[in-house]
């Protein structure tokens, strides 16, 4: 139960205000609201300036985190009211609500998995990007009309505009849906078990027809859009807040050369490069069972490794005179959840509203399977051996974490950098409070 709590608190606090500091940008107001700029931090470690900004559903997910904590009351109500025989029926009750509360979290990602998909169309679009450019560049010089990039770096302009000539059939000055078609086949960037044919033209028609009249795309409205993805591929320019004297030296500079490197690298044509389709492709059936296996086998590992961690942490409890409480509260989730706090950290620090949004999500799902399957098997260990329900402390200071950053993050989608700092200082409120709860008080 220490280890519960101390998940469920170290995933709100520690590691959902590092990820707000390490991921803020500056704020600016629009329309009387604040929003970050994504990737522009000038203000440093303002408390009031910067922040992040996460998108609508983001609060979805705080508020199913939030209700998810329903379970933990049920088996405080017999202490509350005074009436012990209730204990055993409320815990039952209380474990069959945390599996229905597991099953109805799962429907819901499966009939909304907006998580999935959001992370399935960054990697889609992302690779789109860089397969076109790089097919481009091989037709330019295929066709002798030059390189994607001038010497300084910049879009060649008068490449992309044959290249828009030379998929413009009926020289209308449009590329109608066929003709997208036609150089989405001709680039050869259609794959058909990454990216629909169909699909990619309708992607092409959201990022380039920006006067979304005709479904057409002008030549005007394609060069803009190639010059944009291959900028996407280069740092920003400089703020003009930059602190660096030298134009022609300096930490910018070896940035841009190396990122400049980087897109010249991409429209390079490898000569290890393997256009063949993938020698075997798995059928969904197969997917299905891999998929369950994984599942299966890191289950009994963690059955195999769960005893030896019970015993390692009464040992070390022994041999240092701290309660095993304590161990398994602080010490213990800073391993168990090791994954969840590098991949959380590493995509805030990409400084972007989706990759925040991403963090704080995966944050609140981790929560929330604590709050359900978590709980759920203990409830059932619990009233399988006719235990007694004796962990007031800990669901007390477990409510009071998540239903403070529950409202922190249910009515909100931009946080100011000051309130990781009361996030942070959640952590060690919560130690003080079940510590004063069961040697002050006497609660357990």
């Amino acid at each position: 139960m220490g280890l519960l709590a101390g998940s469920t608190v170290m995933l709100l606090t520690l590691l959902w205000g590092s990820s707000l500091i390490v991921g803020r940008c500056d704020l600016y107001k629009v329309d009387g609201h604040l929003n970050a700029k994504e990737r522009t931090l000038t203000k440093g470690l303002n408390l009031i300036d910067t922040g992040v900004t996460t998108d609508s559903q983001t609060r979805v997910a705080a508020w199913i985190m939030v209700l998810t904590v329903i379970p933990y009351i049920l088996p405080q109500l017999p202490r509350i009211i005074n009436k012990p025989s209730l204990g055993t029926p409320l815990v039952v009750l209380s474990c069959v609500l945390s599996f229905i509360a597991l099953l109805c979290y799962c429907v819901y990602q499966i009939v909304s998995p907006w998580i999935q998909q959001r992370r399935i169309y960054l990697a889609r679009y992302r690779f789109r990007k860089a397969h076109t450019l790089h097919k481009a560049s091989l037709l330019s010089r295929e066709n002798r009309w030059g390189n994607l990039l001038t010497d300084d770096g910049a879009p060649n302009k008068d490449v992309i505009s044959k290249l828009f000539g030379y998929f413009d059939k009926n020289d209308d000055d449009w590329l109608s849906k066929e003709e997208l078609r036609g150089l989405i086949v001709g680039l050869g960037i259609s794959h058909e078990q990454y990216i629909p044919e169909e699909q990619e033209v309708q992607n092409w028609l959201q990022d380039f027809d920006v006067s979304t009249i005709n479904g057409h795309i002008s030549e005007k409205e394609f060069c803009e859009g190639l010059e944009k993805w291959i900028k996407s591929f280069k740092p920003m320019s400089r703020s003009v807040n930059d602190n660096s004297t030298d134009a022609n030296s300096g930490p910018w500079d070896v940035e841009h050369a190396h990122a400049h490197a980087s897109l010249a690298s991409l429209l390079e044509d490898p000569e290890d490069e393997d256009d063949e389709e993938p020698a075997h492709q798995l059928s969904k059936a197969q997917i299905v069972a891999r998929a369950i296996l994984l599942i299966v086998g890191g289950t009994l590992l963690a059955a195999v490794f769960s005893d030896p961690l019970v015993d390692a942490v009464d040992n070390f409890s022994k041999a240092s005179g701290i309660p095993t409480f304590f161990i398994s509260f602080v010490a213990t989730p800073l391993a168990t959840n090791s994954s969840e706090a590098i991949s959380s950290l590493m995509f805030a620090t990409r400084k972007r509203k989706k990759n925040i949004s991403m963090t704080y999500s995966q944050i609140y799902g981790a929560v929330a399977m604590n709050n359900t399957l978590c709980l759920g098997i203990f409830l059932a260990i619990v009233a399988a051996r006719g235990l007694i329900w004796d962990f007031s402390a800990e669901v007390t200071v477990i409510l009071f974490v998540i239903i403070v950053m529950g409202l922190f993050a249910g009515f909100r989608t931009t946080f100011q950098t000051w309130m990781a700092v009361v996030a942070l200082s959640l952590y060690p409120i919560a130690i003080a409070i079940v510590a004063v709860l069961d040697y002050i008080f006497h609660w357990h």
